[in-house]
């Protein structure tokens, strides 16, 4: 496997949660990391704990960046961003992780096509952009990869996620096909676990945390033969 020092990640997602996780993982392995959110507070807040905790890295190894892309133009915020963490293309990224969330799950018998498209955004649209726009801005070859953040409903059905589970099956289609369209480039998932499913069904009678989560993000990024693959970490939920 690729090591991780010297690389560059951009997380998008990364001042909370699993993205958190990753980056604090990416920098005690000796890489360069940006992230990204829509909060600037929360941005500068994870940029200070990740510069300064024992795990992570150093001052000037991780930069912080706020994007919307809940607004009119995410295709424009995707850019803005990809532009302003490569310095305009001059320092390429290795690898682009995307951690923001599916959504929050609505009935069947409560959906529109208005609603569904904004369902859709997160899930799909955004990662349909970062295939569009990445290459631009990612150095070439099997080293470099994109991850996007599914869904386990997109294998485990669960009651009244009808509309979500159509979303995240959907984006691992994208990422199949993306893997073929970009390739040297790698394109990978990381299907997380929805709460429910974990607390309902675990077989090990406990949710995972976000740092062992994250793992899953660090190995496809330096597993150089990954690309078109699903990776999950579920706690055996999808078994009962």
């Amino acid at each position: 496997m690729a090591p991780l020092e010297g690389q560059y990640l951009l997380i998008i997602g990364g001042s909370s949660g699993m993205g958190f996780s990753a980056a604090k993982l990416a920098l005690a392995g000796g890489a360069k990391v940006a992230i990204a959110s829509s909060s600037a507070d929360k941005v500068q807040d994870a940029v200070s704990r990740l510069s300064g905790s024992s795990g992570g890295g150093v001052a000037g190894q991780v930069s912080g960046h706020v994007v919307d892309l809940a607004g009119a133009d995410p295709e424009a915020a995707l850019e803005k961003l990809f532009t302003d963490v490569t310095q305009g293309g001059q320092q390429p990224l290795d690898h682009i992780v995307n951690t923001a969330g599916c959504g929050v799950p609505v009935p069947i018998s409560e959906i529109d096509l208005a609603s569904a498209n904004g369902l859709a955004r997160l899930p799909l649209f955004v990662p349909l952009l970062i295939g569009k726009l990445a290459p631009r801005f990612l150095k070439s070859g099997p080293n470099s990869s994109i991850i996007f953040t599914s869904g386990q409903v997109a294998e485990k059905p669960i009651p009244g996620y009808s509309v979500l589970a159509a979303f995240v099956s959907a984006q691992h289609g994208l990422a199949r096909n993306l893997a073929v369209d970009l390739a040297p480039i790698r394109v990978n998932v990381h299907r997380d676990v929805i709460k429910k499913m974990v607390v309902e069904q675990s077989l090990l009678g406990k949710p995972a945390s976000p740092d062992e989560v994250a793992e899953a993000y660090i190995y496809l990024v330096k597993n150089t033969d990954a690309t078109g693959s699903m990776v999950s970490s579920n706690g055996g939920a999808t078994l009962k």
